[in-house]
């Protein structure tokens, strides 16, 4: 025991007394010190993309939308005989402009500036896989309401407007003749 005492004595104790102080000191000063919360991480969508039925140029412009707000634009690029898209969509946050994604919310898509056939739902958590596609929309041409008093004649009526004229004809002749007859017996 004699010996730990000396060797406690000669200067070892004032290191072990200097450490020990030196931790109490960092736990009796320490305040405290809040940070800041991540932000939520965004929703990604990937997929194919084909417009009347075909690849897009890469660089295609595709925009998703929540609401009115543009909340993520990427562009096109092919891979594997495929157009193909990646997107990240930021979440809601209150300070950030936009103000974008929370859980489910609906997510329309815009190729090149044009609504595709597809919407999606902002989800975080997982891989939202949308396909995207338009389609142009064929112009039907409306059929033209017949023009009122037109006064081409097809066959039948012309054999009916020649009837008319013949009997016409005969009534006029038949009472001039009758008309006629009717002087010389006087």
């Amino acid at each position: 025991m004699t010996h730990v005492l000396k060797l406690l004595g000669g200067g070892w104790l004032a290191a072990v007394l200097g450490v020990a102080l030196f931790g109490l000191a960092g736990t009796f000063s320490a305040t405290t010190v809040s940070a800041e919360s991540p932000p939520n991480p965004p929703a990604r969508f990937v997929g194919s993309v084909k417009v009347d039925g075909a690849m897009p140029a890469a660089g295609t412009t595709i925009e998703a939308r929540i609401g009115s707000a543009t909340c993520g634009v990427t562009t096109t690029f092919n891979a594997g005989g495929e157009s193909r898209y990646v997107l990240d969509s930021p979440a809601l946050d209150p300070g950030a402009n936009p103000n974008c994604g929370v859980e489910g919310a609906a997510v329309t898509f815009y190729i090149g500036g044009k609504k595709a056939a597809e919407a999606g739902s902002w989800k975080n958590y997982e891989l939202n896989t949308v396909n995207l596609t338009y389609t142009t929309p064929t112009v039907t041409a409306t059929p033209k309401p017949p023009v009122v008093g037109n006064t081409a004649t097809t066959s039948s009526d012309a054999a009916a407007t020649w009837l008319f004229v013949a009997l016409g004809l005969g009534a006029l002749a038949f009472g001039v003749g009758g008309a006629t007859v009717a002087r010389r017996s006087r």
